[in-house]
């Protein structure tokens, strides 16, 4: 029985909802012209320009795809996850920081470049091409050179002056692409990070400054990056108080959907959410953090809360045929609110894709 308050008893075809996002995620690559991903479509704007950032780790979605769509269309997904790679390495700065923002833009951010880090890692271990590999290492050295005695990264920051908690995914990003790197230094600098991004867990379980701006309420977006970054970095630094931590938070999060029936689009740092709309990017993200937590912890409510969360948001999954949206999430539901309003995000369509491959297969 779903957890929320509009659910549905129709079944829904995985397969065909998995094979509509990877047909947007590629359109989305087309329109460009580039080898990069839009940043959006809407209706109102039409496609962006290609968005670095989300165009790296959706590489390791398009490769992962590649495994599991109709062999005749594998090495299609395999060629475009190889030609993003090849368009991000012509995008990296000397210092061998990746530029923030859209295409075009030349400001080196941390966040991004640690997001690319996932894209050219898993673009390595498909080709085993050494280009891939130089480039992790140079990103890598850019951020251990700025980061400050305390782990915090406060350069090259999307807010000036604001060090958000969500950089927990950055330390995921280094740790990723040192599976391959074996650099100690490197893990080291993300050790470091992490114990000062862990001083922000708060009493009640909430993270502070989770969000995009401080003293602002959090898209679910940010919460699901925080938390898979704290769990994943953790589990890969052998961190087991802060898994416990994180644990807790998400057990918090899970009562607030059960005793409410429904998912906010925001929480703030008390745990109030905005009810009046959702984030379908930050729905998926969460799934699958429930997910992998569920595994792990070999909790089945959270696995059952990662489905209910997935099936719930498979309802704003833009299916009319023809339309350029086929496949794809708005950025909020309904359709007008905050997040990315009016658009349909490509890394909704990365985070969804990953929610298809690997939850229905669950038991």
């Amino acid at each position: 029985m779903s957890i929320f308050r509009k659910s549905t008893s129709i079944p829904i075809d995985y397969p065909v909802r998995a094979a509509a996002a990877a047909d947007w995620a590629m359109r989305s690559i087309s329109a460009t012209g580039s080898g990069g991903s839009a940043h959006s479509w809407s209706p109102l704007f039409g496609w962006a320009k290609p968005y670095p950032e989300t165009t790296g780790y959706l590489i390791e979605t398009l490769l992962r795809w590649s495994e599991h769509c109709h062999p005749e269309q594998s090495a299609v997904f395999q060629s475009l996850a190889l030609r993003a790679a090849d368009w991000l390495l012509a995008l990296q700065l000397p210092s061998g920081a990746f530029p923030g923002l859209l295409a075009g833009h030349q400001k080196p951010s941390v966040f991004n470049t640690a997001q690319i880090m996932f894209g050219l890692a898993a673009a390595y271990e498909h080709s085993q091409q050494d280009k891939y590999r130089q480039a992790l290492a140079r990103a890598g050295a850019w951020l251990a050179q700025i980061q400050e005695a305390d782990g915090a990264w406060r350069q090259a920051a999307y807010v000036e002056g604001f060090v958000p908690t969500y950089y927990t995914r950055a330390v995921q990003g280094l740790l990723r692409a040192n599976q391959l790197l074996q650099d100690g230094t490197l893990e080291q600098v993300a050790r470091k990070a992490l114990w000062f991004y862990a001083e922000k867990f708060q009493s009640g379980h909430s993270i502070q400054d989770w969000g995009f701006w401080p003293g602002k309420p959090a898209y679910t977006h940010t919460i699901a990056y925080t938390l898979e970054g704290f769990w994943q970095s953790a589990a890969i630094l052998e961190m087991p108080d802060i898994q416990q931590k994180t644990l807790c938070s998400l057990e918090t999060l899970q009562q607030l959907i059960t005793d409410n029936q429904a998912i906010a689009g925001t929480y703030d740092e008390n745990w109030k959410g905005n009810y009046r709309f959702e984030c379908p990017t930050g729905n998926v993200q969460l799934a699958l953090v429930f997910q992998e937590v569920g595994q792990c912890t070999e909790d089945q409510s959270f696995m059952e809360t990662a489905r209910a969360l997935l099936d719930h948001t498979l309802q704003f999954q833009s299916l009319k045929k023809g339309s350029a949206a086929y496949g794809a999430l708005p950025g909020s539901a309904p359709f007008y609110g905050p997040y990315l309003r009016f658009r349909y995000p490509n890394w909704g369509v990365k985070f969804l894709l990953d929610a298809l491959i690997e939850i229905p297969r669950m038991p």
